[in-house]
């Protein structure tokens, strides 16, 4: 398994990225699209790879937990963080959004890079995730979808990878609140474990802003 972090080299990674040996991969040209496709290409040939973005905080124990729910499905993309304000249990999809920490099996990304490539034309607006479900569509793939999250986005609304997105993509169903309360993904439904779930959110958001 090999693990990667997608960045433009400008931001300073959260100390939890430490729990990984990394090779950053470096959008200097600030082409979040044509970057992805690319590295994507690029990484996913030969090896298992997990992707990640670099504005994120890795939940306790995230080797080990991601590669305990990768062996789960080990043959399927696996997406990590996905639709943060929705509540749900993991689950197969044809849906492909966010890309904030991606599992591809050993080939499958590269595959999809390249469907990405063909169709880039049609897709070039959207952003890569966009691009990414079109392509996997087009491709009859379907993913299989973690939750609680394992990852946090970090950092308020600003992305310095992709400068068109405005908007918070953070996420109370994040692995480290749920086990501080003691309650799984299931409990995390009922009103009163939501607001402790949001309000653990908000006191980690006032650190970040």
């Amino acid at each position: 398994m090999k693990y990667y972090v997608r960045t433009t080299g400008e931001r300073v990674l959260d100390s939890s990225y430490n729990q990984i040996k990394y090779e950053l991969l470096v959008d200097k040209e600030h082409k979040p699209n044509e970057s992805f496709i690319e590295q994507l290409i690029m990484i996913s040939g030969d090896d298992d790879v997990v992707l990640l973005e670099d504005d994120l905080k890795l939940c306790k124990d995230f080797k080990k937990k991601i590669e305990a729910e990768i062996a789960k499905h080990p043959n399927n993309v696996i997406n990590f963080f996905s639709r943060p304000e929705d509540y749900y249990t993991s689950h197969f999809s044809d849906d492909f959004l966010y890309n904030q920490c991606t599992y591809y099996p050993k080939g499958i990304g590269k595959n999809i890079g390249l469907e990405m490539k063909r169709i880039y034309n049609t897709y070039s607006k959207n952003g890569y995730d966009i691009i990414e479900k079109a392509a996997m569509k087009k491709l009859n793939m379907i993913h299989y979808i973690v939750r609680p999250v394992l990852v946090q986005h970090i950092g308020g609304r600003k992305s310095l990878i992709d400068r068109r997105i405005k908007y918070d993509r953070d996420c109370i169903y994040f692995e480290d609140y749920l086990n501080e309360l003691g309650i799984t993904i299931e409990e995390a439904y009922e009103k009163e474990n939501h607001h402790k779930l949001t309000q653990l959110l908000i006191k980690d958001r006032n650190t970040w802003r």
